[in-house]
């Protein structure tokens, strides 16, 4: 690779006003940051990782990029339920729609849908999917959807994390206790006490690994070098832990960044990192030489 002006930048400082009287200006506090150059390296890469729940853990060869040894990734599907609504009403009234889903609060919930005499079965799932939706609970898990008479909850992911570039969804197990359960009152309408798995919910597991092919931006092929520094930012707040085959163990970052050397320090003799998270995502830059 080409590099220019690779450096690391280090340091905290801020600035204090005084508010004592007849004190003016401000004092900083810390040190100005401290910049350590490395001008001979040349090669830079990162690698992003996508940790879903469980701890999954993915191996990263810092002497070349690639990744090797990790778990493999599973997407996930989103659990979909759906009741069909039937009958047109008889009389004007109440009907009660009880949802029931594992760890809810207040499962099963009940929510209660006045509907007008004639309604068709299509008129009145319209109303049944406004009032699910406007319950705070129910829309806080599940996407309210359907078309004329369907009625359909889609369990939304249990978190999504993003880099602002790439979104991960992580999707839960299936939920074996999810049902719409749709009572008449005295609407005439038919009853239906149970509805329809339409998708069962598999859960997203492994970890999702960008640019860890063994490439720079161009494609080619990162070559055998030595790391210079490498710099860890987890955009979680779960902690990654990271272990190496040398001097390094046990490096715990949670939500925030940090920056090892080579040469006489940390990261002497490390030629790969495992590195385990759960529900966050890791960026790795390396600049070394080859």
């Amino acid at each position: 690779m080409n590099l220019a002006n690779s450096r690391a930048t280090l340091g905290l400082t801020t600035k204090a006003t005084p508010t004592s009287t007849a004190v003016n200006g401000s004092v900083q506090i810390g040190d100005n940051p401290q910049t350590i150059t490395f001008p001979d390296a040349n090669v830079g890469y990162s690698v992003r990782a996508f940790f879903a729940a469980g701890s999954p853990t993915f191996n990263l060869a810092l002497t070349t990029g690639a990744t090797t040894g990790s778990t493999a990734f599973v997407t996930g599907v989103a659990q979909v339920e759906t009741a069909t609504a039937a009958g047109t009403a008889t009389g004007s009234g109440d009907i009660t729609v009880t949802v029931t889903s594992a760890g809810m609060t207040g499962s099963p919930l009940a929510v209660t849908v006045p509907i007008l005499i004639t309604d068709t079965a299509a008129t009145w799932a319209t109303k049944v999917r406004t009032a699910l939706a406007a319950n705070a609970t129910i829309a806080a898990r599940f996407t309210i959807s359907g078309a004329t008479t369907a009625i359909i909850l889609t369990r939304k992911p249990g978190q999504v994390l993003t880099d602002g570039v790439n979104t991960v969804n992580l999707y839960v197990a299936n939920d074996s206790t999810l049902n719409i359960a749709i009572a008449a009152g005295t609407t005439g309408i038919t009853a239906a006490p149970t509805s329809a798995n339409t998708t069962a919910g598999t859960v997203t597991s492994g970890v999702h690994i960008h640019d860890g092919d063994a490439k720079d931006f161009e494609g080619v092929t990162i070559p055998t070098c030595v790391p210079n520094a490498v710099l860890f930012a987890n955009g979680g707040t779960t902690a990654l832990e990271i272990d190496g085959g040398g001097t390094l163990a046990n490096l715990d970052i949670e939500g925030g960044s940090s920056i090892l050397f080579a040469g006489g320090n940390v990261l002497t003799g490390e030629t790969a990192l495992t590195i385990v998270g759960s529900s966050t995502f890791l960026t790795v830059t390396v600049l070394a030489q080859a």
